[in-house]
């Protein structure tokens, strides 16, 4: 009888050798690697997160940061529009003033000019009436080729400037 050789026939000791080999060669990598890369791992984990949590506080300030900037930036304008408003407020009194101060001084020139005109007529008047007063006084006098005493010059005078203020002049 022949022997034949199964095609698939089990080796008890090549297992076995096999076996306790992956066994040692786990065993050395546990020792020398897997514990190493593990801590790498663990290390490099605890970097991310510590980075991500790092991100997101600096993500919360600078959202926090942008957020009191566009509050000061509306602030900001609000303040320049009140500013504006004020100098516009102010400049709207100062003008007032200037225009009522203008005013005043105008309204004191005219009332000064006034005086100054009636001053002036009172001055002309009276000057009108001694120069009518002498005229009369010369055309009394060459009428009735006398000459009078100055009682009755002033007299004579005072009349008849009272009659030319009762008439109007043409």
């Amino acid at each position: 009888m022949e022997m034949y050789q199964p095609l698939l026939a089990i080796n008890w000791w090549n297992l076995l050798f096999t076996l306790i080999t992956v066994i040692v060669l786990f065993i050395i990598l546990k020792v020398f690697f897997f514990e190493k890369v593990h801590k790498f791992m663990m290390n490099r984990e605890n970097e991310i997160r510590s980075s991500i949590e790092n991100a997101d506080n600096v993500n919360k300030l600078a959202d926090e940061k942008l957020q009191n900037y566009e509050a000061k930036i509306a602030n900001v304008e609000m303040e320049s529009r009140q500013m504006l408003k004020a100098a516009r407020d102010e400049a709207k009194v100062q003008a007032k003033e200037i225009v009522d101060s203008a005013n005043e001084k105008a309204r004191n020139l005219i009332d000064h000019s006034q005086k100054e005109i009636r001053r002036e007529q009172y001055n002309a008047r009276k000057e009108l009436k001694e120069e009518v007063g002498n005229l009369a006084m010369m055309a009394a006098e060459q009428i009735l080729e006398k000459e009078l005493s100055p009682e009755t010059h002033e007299e004579i005078i005072n009349k008849i400037i009272e009659e030319a203020d009762e008439k109007p002049w043409s």
